[in-house]
């Protein structure tokens, strides 16, 4: 599948040292700046919650069905775009599946080294629960770091005996913060290996190593997980941990759909604001998908 013309007229606009493997975390806060915290619409209801002690943004359209719940743990590479300047991500999984949106404002690196931020997502979570919220009703998604955020979050809900929600859905999530396998980088602008890994240390700060289960999933046991989805694009960098961890999935006997999206780069589900029509056409499987899951 070529790449459309809207698609193509984006990744040449992008900065060829967007992902500068020299980049320090202060340097990435300021790069992501400028590609983040986009106004939201006059229907998109927002508020904020507690659940679980963390602070949570919660988003409904005024006059859409607003179910089933997301749960979703944001992207920012673990050091970057807090709750305030990710509200248009939100808008864009409400308007994209008909879904009301609770997002954790989780704690960043360096400041707030691993486990900060998987505890956040995990409290939140059990206090999304305690709300009466049941799980069946409640899809858990991870756009970029958020996926290895989201997948943590399962193996602990599982290891204690916890509710699972109905699934996940990886919004090319990171897996497997090392970067193993072979390298697609050159055709992804958004994302180098080096990069990368460099985050994972500053999410780690160097208390185990970046192939760990415990923060790359790709390596977890994953038995006992619920369903997953898994769109993977052809030049993703992070493209081998999603790979694994769905190969993973299938032998821990989980029930996962990996698709092949050729052509895509890290992070395309966000360029659907942009006209860019593979974008539109994930979210349209995707809502395929939450409405199976959850019988909308």
């Amino acid at each position: 599948m070529n790449q459309s013309p809207e698609l193509k007229a984006i990744l040449n606009a992008i900065p060829a040292d967007f992902a500068d493997p020299a980049a320090d975390y202060q340097s990435v806060r300021k790069t992501f700046e400028g590609f983040h915290g986009h106004p939201t619409g006059s229907d998109l209801q927002i508020t904020f919650s507690t659940y679980g002690g963390v602070r949570c943004g919660e988003y409904e359209l005024r006059g859409g069905l607003n179910y089933p719940i997301a749960f979703h743990c944001h992207g920012g590479a673990f050091v970057s775009t807090p709750l305030d300047a990710y509200h248009f991500y939100a808008e864009i999984i409400a308007r994209q599946t008909g879904c009301r949106v609770v997002m954790p404002d989780y704690r960043l690196a360096p400041e707030h080294p691993w486990p900060a931020a998987p505890d956040d997502c995990f409290q939140s979570y059990l206090g999304l629960l305690k709300s009466g919220i049941p799980p069946s009703a409640i899809v858990l998604f991870g756009e970029s770091c958020g996926g290895s955020l989201a997948l943590a979050l399962l193996t602990k809900l599982r290891d204690k005996n916890l509710p699972m929600p109905a699934c996940f859905i990886s919004l090319t999530g990171w897996f497997d913060l090392s970067v193993a396998g072979r390298s697609v980088e050159a055709r992804d602008p958004f994302l180098t290996a080096q990069w990368v890994r460099n985050r994972g240390l500053d999410y780690t700060g160097g208390a185990l190593p970046l192939d760990d289960p415990a923060v790359s999933p790709a390596y977890a046991d994953l038995s006992g997980l619920p369903p997953m989805y898994l769109q993977i694009g052809q030049y993703d960098t992070v493209r081998e941990g999603a790979l694994t961890l769905g190969a993973c999935a299938l032998q821990d006997g989980v029930d996962v759909l990996m698709e092949s999206w050729p052509g895509m780069v890290h992070g395309w589900h966000g360029l659907v604001n942009a006209g860019v029509p593979e974008a539109a056409a994930a979210w349209k499987a995707i809502r395929h998908y939450v409405e199976s899951a959850c019988d909308v």
